[in-house]
């Protein structure tokens, strides 16, 4: 099952529960980006569920766990009584991380700047290397010290850990907007 059809029956289940509120910020995220889930109100709620009904905090599970467990009428009811504090609370969270990041972005170039940019050089580097050396290589008679397969795997693996530990999407988010994706910063 998709996100979306699941985040639409876990909407659906906290309406008929009588949680409009709740249901009604779960359906928001549908047809939405992914993060949006995860990192908005959305994941909240999601999250709230999941600890008060002792699941994991994906939309899979809290359906499964909203759906099957006898107790799980009274939590959302407790939950959605205090949905318009929690969400206070929430936007409160979200509004302090926005303004960290402005405030970021206000300082300036910084050093952190200069090495995101420098590792990605080396990562793009290291990529085009290996490309014209699988596709050029053997015309010069260079050849590999380990076999291309391993390589790939190998860098592969370090661009990865750079782009999940490092960069964590920061540049994409950047400048998606400049080329037509996401939205645009006012």
């Amino acid at each position: 099952m998709d996100i979306a059809t699941t985040l639409g029956s876990l909407a659906g289940q906290l309406f008929k529960l009588g949680a409009p509120q709740l249901g009604g910020i779960i359906g928001t995220a549908i047809g939405g980006p992914a993060g949006t889930v995860v990192g908005g109100v959305a994941g909240k709620v999601i999250e709230e569920l999941a600890g008060k009904l002792g699941t994991p905090a994906t939309p899979d599970a809290v359906e499964q766990a909203v759906a099957e467990k006898p107790e799980a009428p009274a939590i959302v009811a407790q939950i959605e009584a205090a949905a318009p504090d929690l969400i206070k609370l929430w936007q409160s969270e979200a509004d302090r991380a926005t303004e960290a990041q402005r405030a970021e972005i206000e300082k300036g170039f910084g050093a952190w700047q200069f090495w995101r940019g420098a590792w990605q050089a080396l990562i793009i580097g290291g990529w085009a290397v290996i490309l014209l050396s699988a596709l050029f290589g053997a015309l010069i008679g260079l050849k590999p010290l380990i076999p291309l397969a391993d390589l790939i795997g190998n860098w592969g693996s370090v661009t990865l850990a750079w782009l999940a530990v490092f960069n964590g999407g920061h540049t994409l988010k950047e400048i998606a907007p400049s080329i037509g994706f996401g939205r645009r910063r006012a």
